[in-house]
């Protein structure tokens, strides 16, 4: 069933490229059943390591296996991007051909969460970016050209040392293949994993996205497609702690802790710097994707700090965002339905119109910024405690982000519905629009007052990356 899971989005994406005629509900329908997949997968998951683990010899001679398998992790975020394309292809009011991108991209997304080989791993990290570059090229802004060449750019600088480093992690570890299996057997060590982590950071720094490599993220988003559609898709493509996680850490040890110092720096500093920038974002897309990077720098800190407690709140973490951070670009994608507008300032007091859209936006506010009983809080608080056990200042510089978050987000949002009055009546949600919000609602809910449904499967992991460095907590 795994095999049907991952390559179904892909194959309904092009049928849906080549018919058209078959339109939203298709795209909906195909949703449905990868989403269906996710929950019953994740229903047979009995905790125990890497399950539905498939492998097939793919260029045996080279050692590279078309491999997949799933653990608790890998679950969780399968479920989460098999939500969110439902969500969007539901919700977003976009040309056929944008929802036939989606779907293909979601192939590459549950790839990346399934692989257990790492040239296969690096194909689908690297192949997920050509359905997102089309949503920009063909849907996006009057400066999408400078949009795509700015994130090429950096994504080409990232992706050749990376692709060094893979090489670089089986041949002179000595593993026999790149199956994830022969790879953690014989990690690579010494000042090889040194210069070897250093080529899957700069990639990864960028897609994390990690500052200083975080610049392009704001211009991307500015330029997407208005519905969110794509933004949403960006927020599931930010893979970074979960590759540092499955990948880099456990196959080059030594050089994760050569680099954890700076790494617990950059991620702390990032975000607090992001949370400031965040203040005089001019359009909610901007206020986003800052948002976005402060959120991932407090998620890469529980991560770096080598414990369980703060990997378990990384991943959870990860997911959460997920969620909560593509269900906020959707809701903005309705308020520029009905105000043809992103910026933050020019169209206020939309709440005297839109009752139900206001409560809606304030919900999901408030699982952004980490309400606790939402599904922000769990991850940010046990990221909280496991970067406390590292370095109480650097979790204090990292806490500000959380506090300036509630700030900058709730003085954007009262800007948007209260304040003065809009003159102009504008209609509040549809039927369409409130399903999204149901379900929306009910998923983030149930992640914030039931964590345990998730990190039970989460802290074995936890407990492995301990592991390598001495600690069992």
């Amino acid at each position: 069933m795994i095999h049907f899971g991952l390559w179904l989005p892909l194959v309904a994406g092009l049928i849906l490229l080549l018919i058209p005629s078959l339109g939203r509900n298709f795209a909906v329908a195909a949703a449905v059943v990868s989403l269906l997949i996710s929950l019953i997968l994740f229903a047979g998951y009995d905790g125990q390591g890497v399950a539905y683990a498939s492998q097939t010899p793919f260029l045996p001679e080279a050692g590279v296996y078309y491999a997949v398998g799933l653990d608790g992790a890998g679950l969780l975020f399968w479920i989460a991007v098999s939500l969110v394309v439902l969500l969007g292809v539901w919700v977003a009011r976009v040309p056929v051909g944008f929802l036939a991108l989606t779907l293909i991209m979601q192939t590459g997304l549950l790839g990346i969460f399934a692989a257990q080989d790492l040239i296969f791993f690096y194909a689908f990290f690297e192949a997920t970016l050509i359905p997102s570059l089309l949503m920009l090229w063909f849907f996006g802004g009057p400066d999408r050209l400078r949009a795509i060449y700015t994130f090429a750019l950096f994504t080409l600088v990232g992706s050749l040392p990376m692709l060094a480093a893979i090489l670089a992690v089986r041949y002179l570890g000595g593993a026999d293949s790149f199956l994830y299996s022969d790879l953690a057997a014989n990690p690579l060590t010494g000042e090889a994993a040194v210069l070897a982590f250093l080529g899957f950071l700069v990639a990864l720094a960028v897609k994390t996205p990690l500052f200083p490599l975080h610049t392009w993220l704001p211009l991307f988003h500015q330029q997407n497609h208005p519905s969110g559609l794509a933004d949403a898709m960006g927020t599931l493509y930010k893979v970074g702690i979960f590759v540092f996680f499955k990948w880099a850490i456990p196959l080059m040890p030594d050089g994760f802790e050569r680099w954890q110092g700076a790494l617990l720096f950059l991620a702390a500093f990032g975000a607090i710097y992001a949370a400031w920038l965040a203040f005089s974002a001019p359009d909610w897309k901007t206020l986003l994707a800052y948002a976005g990077v402060s959120h991932m720098g407090l998620g890469a800190l529980g991560l770096f700090s080598g414990n369980m407690e703060g990997t378990v709140g990384a991943l959870y973490l990860l997911g959460a965002s997920m969620v909560y951070g593509s269900a906020m670009f959707l809701f903005v994608g309705l308020v520029y339905r009905r105000t043809g507008s992103l910026e933050v300032s020019p169209v206020r007091g939309l709440a005297r119109h839109t009752p139900a859209l206001y409560v809606l936006g304030m919900f999901l506010l408030m699982a952004m910024i980490g309400l606790p009983g939402l599904s922000g809080f769990p991850g940010e608080l046990m990221v909280l405690l496991g970067a406390y056990q590292v370095s109480p200042w650097l979790t204090f510089v990292a806490f500000l982000s959380v506090i300036a978050a509630a700030a900058y987000a709730l003085t954007a949002f009262q800007k948007l519905f209260q304040e003065t009055a809009q003159t102009q009546a504008v209609p509040d949600m549809d039927a369409r629009e409130w399903g999204f919000a149901v379900v929306a609602v009910g998923v983030i809910l149930l992640m914030g007052l039931y964590p345990r449904l998730f990190t039970v499967h989460l802290e074995p992991l936890g407990r492995a990356i301990a592991s390598l460095f001495g600690g069992g907590s």
